[in-house]
């Protein structure tokens, strides 16, 4: 009778490799909403999208003033 050793470590490393797989995707999330407000930051002060687009994806009070808080979201 054949052994069913190998064939569970290899269904076990499958498992573990896309659990890991999502828990590193869960971790960059984060890191890349930064980013993406710093690339539209620097789009707006570059003159590439208008001050309505910026609110509007980042998600701002209409009343804000973009250059104030990109000035901050760059620092940070």
């Amino acid at each position: 009778m054949r052994s069913n050793f190998r064939p569970n470590i290899r269904l076990t490393t499958n498992i573990l490799l896309v659990i890991g797989t999502f828990a590193i995707a869960f971790k960059i999330t984060p890191i890349a909403e930064v980013y993406q407000g710093k690339n539209l930051c620097i789009k707006y002060l570059k003159h590439q999208i208008d001050r309505d687009k910026l609110i509007k994806r980042l998600k701002l009070v209409k009343q804000a003033n973009p250059s104030s808080i990109c000035d901050s979201v760059l620092k940070s």
